[in-house]
């Protein structure tokens, strides 16, 4: 038994107590032996002097009310009573009164904020949920109490200022500024780290194309290194197309490559129409100088070629294509000897260093560059996956399942795979993966053969094609994030996407090459056993005929045959017709493929940056800068901005960072900043991810200012 006094009559009344609100009440009820509150001020004196001469103690109860004006004295009489009927019978004790115990209820489904720890993420979740509240003043003198404790706590500065809202004006400017929606910007704050709701993305989105159309699109150049979540990095891009697509007289290339990470093929295309790409320079002759051709040069110009061009770019794209066979037949012999720039090769260093992750590559059926590009999208979406590198690898000849396929999957050229084991576990097209990697262990390389988009571009009708190629890449990536999320969290994943062989890019490719007879094809190959007679090339182009004839064993094809190779954009008559985006040929996009890696739960990169240099005030001087990535991403510094009081010097770097790798470089600063400030220079330097994310760390540079003429102290000491 146990005997509550509640003088100010405010008091709930706990679980298993009896209300005693009068006399008559009382006398029955005093000796029964059950718990009481017993409430008014003349009733409780009665009770304590009761109690008193039997020698059973009673205990005093605060006033909820009182006790919330003890804690918060902000609050007045009303606001306490108010506060009071809110928390009702969880008030027990004042001991218990703290703004988390009185917001749990006040606003009881939002017990995760009430209860998280100061962080990004659950201040991104307070300023939310501000936009969705609107308290009454009492339970807002309760919510500035939490603010202020959260903001005590938080370690991080740029974190403590977003506390400080403790309205929905001030949560919504906030908001916009950590967004890019309204100055000035929160520049160096972190992606924002939760999803938006509907409401507000679409009021943020008429923020957004408010500022891309007042300034003539260049606040699409603006927000470039803005740190922007994927998704709503996405939503910019589709804004900024919207709008060139409107205005493309104001589009330009830097701005097209800029929103192409972003936008669906459908999109971009449509912004290419109306700003044609250069024709590509002169082939180069170093390998990885050729990938960078192909990405920067080759393929932007054939991408709208196919869909734009006339005859005239059609026979510069000709041009180009025949001066890359030639180079490719020229040097892939000597790739065979060793190294690693064909596809195989690549796949076979896989299974060295692997000892301490699960490698996981999977190799897609005939993806081409333009389709490499949407898959990348959609992974994005997958929050535990990071993309490590971005990069373009030959893939074994001929450019045909049958033979480059295996070739992966086993290491060595066509020519060997007979004789040769898998590099590793290899699960078939019709096996979910997620099961089998649910208990693999360090060291194991598992690779995943998938028949799309392959079967997807040979089977569908036209009009059906784009939607099932989206379809199926779609489905890819959903087993891709279920073998992310069902891998044991203590193995290190890392994921490799690549393809056997790329795609012509024509969608009326002609079947009319005549085969010779007893010769198998598949689209523009077609081979035989033989025994010709071959240059020491090993290849002869026979232009008028429309094909290149390539002896099998030195190209590491099959001993004892050899291949006929379209030299045009033609196809074997196997059939009649035309065939869609066919393959087996050597056109850059046939040879070339993606080759994607990717790590789950990536760590933010590991960089030593250094910023050194000497020069004079205002003039312009070398700065020398040093970057140690010991990460395992590739990066691109960008941008390297230098600011002190009232200087700001930028400098525009494009400089490619590899994993595992030391860069030195130099740029030009200019202006010098001045001897003053010396001293108190902070550098942001700024990366872009291989997804396209933007990363900025912050260094204090070492410049130093020359002093040219310091005047004496003693005017004419210099002239004795």
């Amino acid at each position: 038994m146990e005997i509550l006094l509640d003088h100010e009559q405010d008091c709930p009344v706990p679980d298993g107590y009896i209300l005693v609100e009068n006399e008559v009440d009382f006398l029955r009820l005093a000796t029964s032996g059950q718990s009481l509150l017993i409430r008014g001020r003349e009733l409780c004196a009665w009770a304590e002097g009761f109690y008193s001469l039997r020698n059973l103690p009673v205990r005093v109860v605060e006033s909820p009310g009182i006790a919330l004006r003890r804690f918060f004295p902000e609050l007045t009489n009303e606001q306490a009573k108010e506060i009071a009927q809110k928390i009702g019978k969880n008030f027990v004790s004042s001991d218990e009164l703290s703004p988390v115990h009185i917001l749990d209820a006040c606003f009881p489904m939002d017990y995760p904020l009430w209860h998280g720890k100061p962080s990004l993420e659950h201040a991104a979740h307070w300023l939310l949920w501000w936009l969705g509240h609107h308290p009454t003043p009492a339970e807002k003198t309760i919510l500035e109490k939490f603010a202020s404790i959260m903001e005590q706590c938080a370690e991080d500065e740029t974190v403590k200022s977003l506390y400080q809202a403790t309205n929905a004006e001030n949560a919504k400017v906030l908001l916009w500024q950590w967004l890019g929606a309204e100055r000035p910007f929160m520049r160096d704050m972190k992606e924002f780290p939760v999803k938006l709701p509907p409401q507000w993305l679409q009021e943020l989105k008429q923020v957004w194309m408010k500022r891309i159309v007042d300034s003539q699109g260049a606040f699409f150049a603006e927000m470039k290194f803005f740190p922007l979540p994927s998704d709503l990095r996405q939503e910019f891009a589709h804004l900024a197309a919207e709008y060139y697509i409107k205005n493309p007289h104001r589009l330009d290339r830097t701005v097209l490559g800029d929103i192409q990470l972003f936008v669906s093929h459908k999109i971009f295309s449509e912004l290419e129409k109306h700003l044609p790409p250069s024709e590509p320079s002169t082939l180069p002759e170093e390998e990885s100088a050729v990938l960078a051709w192909f990405e920067n040069e080759y393929f932007p110009y054939r991408r709208w070629q196919a869909t734009y061009g006339d005859e005239n770019s059609r026979q510069i794209v000709l041009k180009h294509a025949h001066n890359f066979i030639r180079w490719l037949l020229k040097h892939y012999p000597l790739w065979l000897l060793g190294g690693e720039n064909i596809a195989y090769q690549k796949s076979a260093r896989l299974t060295i260093n692997s000892s301490d992750m699960v490698i996981f590559c999977i190799i897609l059926d005939g993806l081409p560059v333009w389709d490499a590009s949407v898959l990348l999208q959609e992974i994005s979406r997958v929050s535990r996956l990071t993309l490590l590198k971005k990069s373009y690898i030959f893939t074994t000849l001929p450019t045909v399942t049958e033979f480059a396929k295996e070739a992966l999957l086993r290491g060595v050229p066509p020519n060997f795979t007979g004789q040769t084991p898998f590099l590793g576990e290899t699960l078939p097209d019709n096996r979910s993966p997620k099961r089998h990697l649910r208990d693999v262990q360090p060291g194991q390389v598992i690779f995943w053969r998938v028949e799309q988009p392959d079967k997807a571009y040979h089977f569908e009708q036209e009009d059906k094609r784009e939607k099932k190629i989206f379809s199926e890449l779609q489905t890819i990536v959903r087993e891709i994030e279920e073998v992310v999320n069902t891998t044991p969290d203590n193995i290190h994943l890392n994921i490799f996407i690549t393809s056997d062989h790329g795609r012509l890019m024509n969608s009326h490719s002609p079947r009319q090459l005549p085969l010779e007879e007893g010769m198998k094809a598949h689209g523009r190959v077609a081979w035989k056993s033989c025994e010709r007679a071959f240059p020491e090339t090993g290849f002869v182009i026979y232009e008028k005929d429309g094909w290149i004839e390539l002896d099998g064993e030195r190209f590491g094809m099959r001993q004892n045959h050899c291949f006929r190779i379209a030299w045009n954009e033609s196809c074997f008559n196997s059939s009649n017709g035309y065939e869609a985006y066919p393959h087996g040929g050597l056109f850059p996009e046939e040879v070339i493929v993606p080759w994607l890696v990717f790590e789950r739960d990536a760590a933010t990169p590991e960089l030593d940056i250094s910023i050194s240099g000497e020069g004079e005030a205002n003039m312009s001087s070398k700065v020398f800068i040093s970057i140690l990535n010991s990460s395992r991403m590739s990066l691109e510094c960008q941008e390297i901005e230098i600011s002190g009081e009232n200087y700001l010097g930028k400098i525009t770097a494009h400089k490619e960072i590899p994993p595992l790798d030391k860069v030195i470089f130099q740029e030009i600063l200019a202006p010098w900043p001045s001897k003053i400030i010396e001293r108190n220079l902070t550098a942001k330097v700024t990366f872009t991810l291989p997804n396209g994310k933007i990363y900025t760390q912050n260094v204090t540079p070492d410049l130093k200012v020359q002093i040219l003429y310091q005047q004496s102290d003693d005017l004419l000491k210099d002239l004795l």
